[in-house]
């Protein structure tokens, strides 16, 4: 299926036992029917939350509620409402009944929903025959099973930061850019966040093995000079880039993050249409202090092990370091401008 699907069903998983999911479904055509995101997210202005439609208020207030009066062992605990999609966060408490499963309780609460849309929506509800009724979501949705430690606070978090996310986005919109096709050095990747700073004269790369003269290399004393001298350089306004795996890899991105320095992030997960990072890499790219690449999953080797993995993802980041004024770099057909 197409990325627009929003399709991540696990293989061999029972969706009808109990377990807790991140549900999202998402409009067709991302049309805007269940409201508008207000508010801004200056100091001292508007809190961004939704001011619901008609139809959001029917989801709100009646299409959620009817998921736990249908189905008992099921409970909606969060729930978030945006002008073309929707996030839940579902528990399934004890076993759903025989025939039943995930996918039903969620095709039946979209049905709901797109009930109610085609009663509100006048030039819907004209329609002589359901068959001539538009859809009202994309086919299928997307989940996440919520299983490790720490996950479901993170989901919960990323929620509740939803409509920030979406009014920084718009206030800052030169600093959210993403490219699901730039070309650097010959590797394709995506992108998100700050292009600019791909232009930065100065960009060094952070790089630490795991260990180091046998020890973690945390504890040893080319780390903490090591990482002083990339704290300083960064502070000088270089940007630092790196893939933040190893231990001290991730300790100088946090640091980075944390104290807004400039920062190119290459991950290994992929970047599509749809996606947003977490909360603290967010804010730094509406900051202009980050850009994250993601090399195309389809040009990347298969690692043998982590290690080469390491390594490789280390390499890409070093390549990233060598561009210059002068660099080629395309993104989805277009050169990128020479940044300040």
């Amino acid at each position: 299926m197409s990325e627009g699907c929003q399709t991540r069903r696990m293989f061999g998983h029972d969706y009808a036992v109990p377990g807790t999911y991140e549900v999202t479904m998402v409009v067709a055509d991302r049309r805007p029917v269940f409201g508008e995101i207000v508010g801004t997210s200056r100091p001292g202005g508007e809190k961004p939350h939704l001011r619901p439609s008609l139809l959001g208020q029917a989801v709100l207030e009646n299409e959620i509620h009817k998921i736990h009066h249908y189905y008992p062992m099921v409970d909606v605990w969060q729930v978030c409402l945006m002008p073309d999609h929707l996030h839940m966060i579902i528990r399934i408490n004890e076993p759903l009944p025989k025939g039943k499963h995930l996918g039903i309780v969620i095709g039946a609460f979209k049905g709901g929903v797109s009930r109610a849309w085609w009663q509100l929506d006048a030039s819907v509800s004209a329609a002589s025959a359901a068959e001539q009724r538009p859809p009202l979501f994309e086919p299928n949705y997307n989940d996440h099973i919520l299983m490790r430690d720490g996950q479901l606070d993170n989901w919960k978090r990323y929620l509740r930061d939803n409509p920030l996310r979406y009014v920084m986005r718009r206030e800052y919109p030169d600093l959210f850019q993403r490219a699901l096709g730039i070309t650097i050095g010959g590797t394709r990747y995506s992108a998100f966040g700050n292009m600019l700073l791909l232009r930065q004269p100065e960009k060094i790369q952070v790089f630490f093995h795991r260990r180091t003269g046998g020890v973690p290399t945390e504890d040893t004393d080319f780390w903490r000079t090591e990482s002083q001298r990339l704290i300083t350089a960064a502070n000088s306004g270089d940007v630092l880039v790196t893939p933040g795996i190893s231990e001290c890899e991730k300790r100088i991105k946090n640091i980075a993050l944390k104290q807004n320095l400039r920062l190119i992030h290459v991950q290994a997960d992929a970047i599509g249409r749809y996606w947003k990072p977490e909360r603290s890499r967010f804010e730094a790219c509406a900051n202009g202090t980050l850009l994250i690449l993601a090399p195309w999953a389809e040009d990347m080797p298969a690692f043998a092990s982590a290690y080469e993995r390491f390594h490789y993802l280390n390499e890409l980041a070093k390549t990233v370091c060598e561009i210059g004024h002068t660099t080629d770099v395309a993104v989805q057909g277009l050169r990128l401008g020479h940044g300040g």
